[in-house]
């Protein structure tokens, strides 16, 4: 795992290589290494012993090894279905073309004066020295027909030549998961390209609070972080570049929106505060910086733009979403729900904005399920029950795992079908002989945590994909987590679920768990279906609004500071709320 990690190559590893996740897996081609652990035997057959395979934060060698590492997807199968959206263009950022006058013996203004007389008594901010250095050999070399590059009251980069028609920007969400960028051509407010890719982070755990630890106990383990992370969004913008043939000097905003704790790993600062109570973030306004100092491959004097927190644990990704949903704009009661591997809610009701975070766990992203997975090429993304098993797999390939859409689809229907009772524990076929369909009974199976549930027969048993009786209880948490924390806020603005005219699932995941399996196994409060509805990547929506128009920068700012935050762990009635919210009903 060490080792992997100082190459650059991303080996998942959920629990950030504690040794109770068993989904590192590797498999050992040549060279020795050192016996099982105990942790490995618990996790690996007999059958993974003779195939080599090993876990990567378990196994040491003896010497060099070669060691073949499972591609685990890249990209998200599941379209970003955000290209080609028009967005309304209001943005700081503008090009002028100037035609100067050559200097002369009656003309001795300075080159600097010289170009910000072309720009006709603009107020333009002090130039910066980066940008002064260029000026005298952009002008000479150029005749002085030159493009000046400007946001707002600053000179970002003088060009050679006419290049108004070249103005671009990058909207990023930075998830704990997965990384989505969004390319804009900010002439025409339209976005051109959109590209995902897995947070290389995910190596050193699936949740923020393993990444809080490694960064602080760790050796430069913030810098690993902010450089792995970095990594991934040069590659997103190196492919959004090439498909549609422009030069990375001609973007010049990037705008970024993440969780807190991503948000502070990006910028590289240190997030220990935020692993303990009150969770204090260093920062939580909206920030600017240049892109040289991070390194970012785009015109290393543009401008990285990231927008305010609210919280600790409820980021700049939702002040976006609230923004693309409009949230404050709702007459009635509204609230928003960011079901990702942290779970985040949002509640507007008379004029006034609540919000609070959950710790539901990475369950919904597949994490700490036994076959859990992404939702990526291979993954169980919807499931049927009536007297036999449906399934729909991304891809339409042979499963390989479970993604969190299919679990709750099923625990959903399980729980319909009588074989998951209401307290969560997958019935025996002893407690269910003779009361199911014969197909379905068979499917069931002991193991070391309860009962299995078979999914999907493989070629052997080793092969098949099940559901646990673990895999249940840590639905049973996440979910309960998200109702908890939602009843909590119904009861912070003092009206009931019935008053709510519009509950929206936000974030990749609430765009394709079916609303009938999250309503079914309690996880939202008692509301009618009809007002539960997706609205997609909110947080990547809100994110490109916000790179496209200043006037929605400064609504986010608004929304940030107009936010009352409810920390969960400070109520004394959230407990009694999550335990209740456990069960099935």
């Amino acid at each position: 795992m060490e080792a992997s990690q100082k190459a650059g190559i991303a080996i998942e590893a959920t629990c950030g290589g504690k040794g109770t996740c068993g989904k590192c897996r590797v498999r050992i081609q040549h060279g020795a290494r050192e016996p099982l652990t105990n942790v490995e035997e618990n996790f690996l057959s007999s059958s993974d012993v003779e195939k080599g395979i090993a876990l990567a934060c378990q196994c040491r060698g003896y010497g060099n090894l070669e060691v073949f590492v499972p591609e685990k997807g890249n990209e998200l199968s599941r379209k970003l279905n955000l290209e080609s959206k028009k967005v309304l263009l209001d943005t700081d950022l503008r090009k002028e073309y100037l035609e100067l006058e050559t200097p002369h013996v009656h003309d001795f203004r300075s080159d600097a004066n010289r170009l910000i007389d072309g720009l006709k008594g603009k107020q333009i901010n002090p130039l910066r020295l980066d940008v002064l250095s260029t000026i005298p050999f952009i002008l000479r070399e150029n005749d002085f027909k030159v493009t000046a590059v400007l946001a707002g009251n600053e000179l970002l980069v003088v060009e050679a030549g006419d290049t108004r028609n070249k103005i671009y920007g990058v909207a990023l969400d930075i998830g704990t998961t997965t990384v989505a960028g969004f390319l804009l051509d900010l002439c025409q407010g339209l976005v051109i390209g959109a590209a995902s890719r897995t947070n290389k982070q995910n190596s050193y755990g699936a949740d923020v609070i393993s990444r809080i630890q490694f960064s602080n106990e760790q050796d430069n383990g913030l810098k690993c972080l902010q450089e792995d992370v970095l990594s991934v969004i040069n590659k997103i913008i190196n492919e959004l570049t090439q498909q549609n043939g422009i030069n990375i000097g001609s973007i010049y905003q990037v705008l970024v929106v993440g969780n807190t704790v991503m948000s502070h790993l990006f910028l590289g600062l240190s997030p220990a505060a935020l692993g303990k109570s009150p969770f204090i973030p260093a920062f939580s306004t909206m920030t600017v910086i240049p892109a040289y100092v991070l390194g970012l491959e785009i015109n290393h004097r543009a401008q990285v733009i990231v927008l305010p927190n609210i919280a600790g644990y409820v980021g700049s990704d939702t002040v976006a979403a609230l923004l693309a949903v409009k949230i404050d704009n709702d007459t009635g009661s509204a609230m928003m729900v960011d079901l990702g591997t942290n779970g985040e809610i949002a509640l507007a009701c008379e004029g006034k904005l609540y919000t609070c975070s959950t710790a539901a766990g990475p369950a919904f992203e597949g994490a700490h399920i036994y076959q859990g997975m992404r939702a990526v090429k291979g993954a169980i993304e919807k499931v049927r029950i009536d007297k036999t098993v449906t399934i729909d797999v991304i891809g339409n390939v042979a499963p390989c795992g479970i993604c969190g859409s299919g679990l709750i689809d099923a625990v959903s229907e399980l729980v319909k079908a009588g074989i998951i009772n209401n307290n969560g524990r997958i019935m025996s076929q002893k407690d269910l002989d003779g009361k199911i369909p014969e197909e379905l009974w068979h499917r069931l199976r002991p193991s070391g945590s309860g009962q299995d549930f078979v999914l999907h027969y493989g070629t052997t048993d080793a092969d098949d994909i099940v559901l646990t009786q673990r895999d249940v209880r840590e639905l049973q948490m996440a979910k309960a987590s998200v109702r908890a924390g939602a009843e909590i806020l119904l009861k912070e603005a003092a009206i009931k679920a019935s008053d709510l005219n519009a509950v929206m699932l936000a974030g990749a995941f609430g765009s394709f768990v079916r609303k009938e399996s999250i309503l079914s196994i309690g996880m939202l409060p008692r509301v009618d279906e009809e007002v539960v509805y997706s609205v997609g990547n909110a947080a990547g929506e809100g994110a490109i609004l916000a790179l496209a128009s200043e006037s929605e920068r400064h609504h986010a700012q608004y929304l940030a500071r107009k936010a009352t935050h409810i920390e969960l762990s400070l109520r004394p009635d959230f407990s009694r709320s999550f335990r209740d919210a456990c069960a099935f009903m």
